[in-house]
This record gives C-alpha cells, structure tokens and sequence, in this order.
C-alpha cells in the first residue's frame, strides 16, 4: 500500500485482519471455511461460534473499526505527524499517542549484538531547561545498517564501556569521535579509531550522524519537540531498532500484525 487511498474498505480490512492473526479466514474454533465477518466479530454458521479477532490482539476492549486500525497502523509506519493522524483517523490528540505507544510496546526489545566494524555516538533529546534533557547511546553496524540505541545516564568513560560490552561483540572495530571519554576507557577485545569533530574530520562516523539526523527529523515532524517523558523515549528508542533491524515490520500493514498484532510484549 503506496498511500492511505490503497486501503482497503472495513470488511477487507476485516478479514484482512483475521487472515493476519490466524493465517487463514477459516474458524479458528471447527476450522469451517464459510466464516462470516460481520462490523465487530466473526461468526461461524457451521458451529455457531462467535468471537472476535480483536481479543487475540493489542486491540482487545477497543471500540476502533478495522479500516481505522489500518489507517492508524499505516500512518505509524509512514512516520506521518500526530496532527495529520488525527485527521484522518478522527481520534483525539491523546488517544493516537496512546496507540503510538502501544504500537510500539509490541515490538519486540533489541537483542542484536553488533559486529565486524561498529560507529558510536551519543546525542542529546529534549531540552537542558527544566533537566528534560536525556542523552541516548546510539551504535551502527554501516555494513548491515543494524543498530542499537540505549537511553545511557552519564557520558564517561564507565557508561560507554558498559554499552560497548552489553551490545558490541568482542574483537571489533569501534569508530568514535574524539570524545575524551571514549580515550580513557579500558579497550580490551577491541579496535579502536578516533577523528576529531572539532577539526572538521567526520568520515569515520558518518553513519551513526546520518541517523541521529534521519531520526530527529521525523520526530520533530511528528511530536514538533523532542522532550519524551522517560518511557516514551525508550518506546520511541524500540520502534527506530526496529525500523532499521526488522524493516519487515514496516512494509504494510499486514506484515506488522502478522508478526507483532498479538505480541507478548504488549504492556
């Protein structure tokens, strides 16, 4: 689906659904191919079970039609602003941040380990003013584009030695900017090489750059801040992981229901 006009209508989005969930449009009670999908629920003629789709899913206890959990879902995938979900979905400001956050929280947590030739940087979210502001660990295999991001409390040399060893294999090659906590650390296991921001020299680690500014454009499109409360953030963190290490996730609709719509990891 090319644009929210490709969307299919409420009864295909229905069954859509259903064949998502179950892999098929047959009961999922007697396994009887003439399932009825009516507005809400599905029900089988032949066994006379009636049940929803929905209670198998994050959407369980939700009123929202199936073609307006599909323009939810695709509007997330497209990265489209808050505003503009609103619109087109006809929800509340807070009700669409409610289903991001859901959204989100059925992705799976990262546990990629990076390898072979790794760039790490840090970046700041939010604004200084009030202490809002939260610094982010962030590495990136440039070969395979996998990535690992870490809401981290301190930028020294202990706290970058624990994100390297929590999530780089050993016998790397770590490239860094000239940080001076990134020169004081214990490099046991790994390759390390340096360039110097402060004198223009950037080639090294373009990479994890061009994230932090893929990143914070499109968040800045949907949110306009990047002031997260410290949950949504980590949310926030897990969807981008996602995007980059399972872009499967993001190619319809369909693909992220059938893999993360009746996810364990629904909080």
């Amino acid at each position: 689906m090319h644009s929210i006009a490709d969307l299919p209508n409420n009864y295909h989005c229905h069954r859509n659904f259903y064949k998502a969930i179950w892999g098929d449009c047959t009961c999922s009670h007697c396994g009887s191919r003439k399932l009825k999908f009516k507005d809400n629920y599905e029900y089988c003629p032949d066994c006379k079970h009636k049940s929803s789709v929905k209670a198998e899913t994050i959407f369980r206890s939700s009123n929202l039609t199936y073609k307006r959990i599909y323009v939810l879902i695709w509007s997330w995938q497209q990265k489209i602003g808050i505003g503009d979900i609103v619109k087109l979905t006809g929800m509340s400001y807070p009700t669409v941040e409610r289903w991001l956050e859901r959204l989100r929280a059925a992705l799976a947590p990262s546990d990629v380990v990076l390898e072979d030739i790794v760039e790490i940087d840090g970046s700041f979210f939010g604004r200084l003013k009030y202490g809002k502001q939260k610094l982010v660990a962030g590495a990136i295999n440039p070969g395979n584009k996998q990535i690992v991001l870490e809401v981290v409390t301190a930028r020294d040399s202990e706290a970058v030695e624990t994100f390297v060893n929590a999530h780089i294999k050993p016998g790397s090659l770590i490239r860094t900017d000239a940080l001076a906590s990134y020169n004081s650390w214990s490099l046991d296991g790994y390759d390390h090489e340096r360039c110097d921001h402060a004198a223009g020299f950037y080639g090294i680690t373009n990479h994890i750059e061009n994230l932090w500014s893929v990143m914070k454009r499109a968040l800045r499109h949907i949110y306009r801040d990047l002031t997260f409360p410290l949950r949504q953030l980590n949310l926030i963190l897990r969807e981008w992981e996602n995007r980059y290490n399972h872009p499967e996730l993001f190619y319809n609709v369909d693909s992220y229901l059938k893999l993360r719509g009746c996810s364990k990891f629904v909080y």
